[in-house]
């Protein structure tokens, strides 16, 4: 993955690593087109952000999970402990952060686009199409308030570090957009519908 930033290798990789059961060490560099001093670089930094907690069983050449608590490293100091609490932050908004309900609102906005075109048709040719088939105006899901929920999970943050996190998570494959029609943040999340 060349060009491609140490956060969001390590953000796709944790990704990886949370929908997989099989990640052994050539199947992770190959995936990411990395090495494997960097891979181990990124799952240490990974087991120091207290996000994963990984071993390797060698027998298995898979990763799997250690016995060991996932906790954060609090000797790191410096740059290093700021880029292993934000990993912290970004790996728990990809795990905790409130989802858009796509599948409803994509169900939503035919069943208006169906409305609205036989509302035209009934104007155009009423006999062909009476009102009484009309029914009632399809009801808008709820949607949920994704900045509301981001700061239910970090109470403490500001608004340039929220939209610097969902674009870090735009980066790693996510798709958090503003939508004016609906006035709402919409985080679809296409990894949910991967089988």
């Amino acid at each position: 993955m060349p060009g491609t930033s140490k956060m969001t290798r390590q953000l796709m990789l944790y990704r990886n690593i949370c929908r997989t059961t099989f990640h052994g060490p050539e199947e992770l560099m190959r995936r990411f087109g990395i090495g494997r001093r960097m891979l181990q670089r990124d799952l240490k930094d990974l087991r120091d952000a207290g996000v994963i907690r990984l071993e390797l069983d060698k027998k298995q050449d898979n990763y799997v999970e250690s016995k060991k608590d996932a906790a954060f490293d609090e000797t790191a100091v410096g740059r290093h402990r700021q880029h292993l609490a934000r990993l912290n932050r970004l790996a728990t908004l990809m795990d905790k952060l409130e989802r858009t309900d796509m599948e409803a609102l994509f169900s939503y906005e035919s069943e208006a686009e169906e409305y609205s075109w036989y509302l035209e048709a009934m104007e155009e040719d009423p006999e062909t199409f009476p009102p009484e088939d009309l029914g009632d105006p399809p009801l808008m899901p709820p949607l949920e308030d994704i900045r509301a929920s981001y700061y239910l999970l970090f109470p403490d943050s500001n608004e340039r570090q929220r939209q610097r996190d969902f674009k870090a998570l735009n980066d790693a494959g996510y798709h958090i957009y503003y939508d004016h029609r609906y006035r709402r943040i919409i985080f679809d999340d296409p990894w949910l519908y991967e089988r």
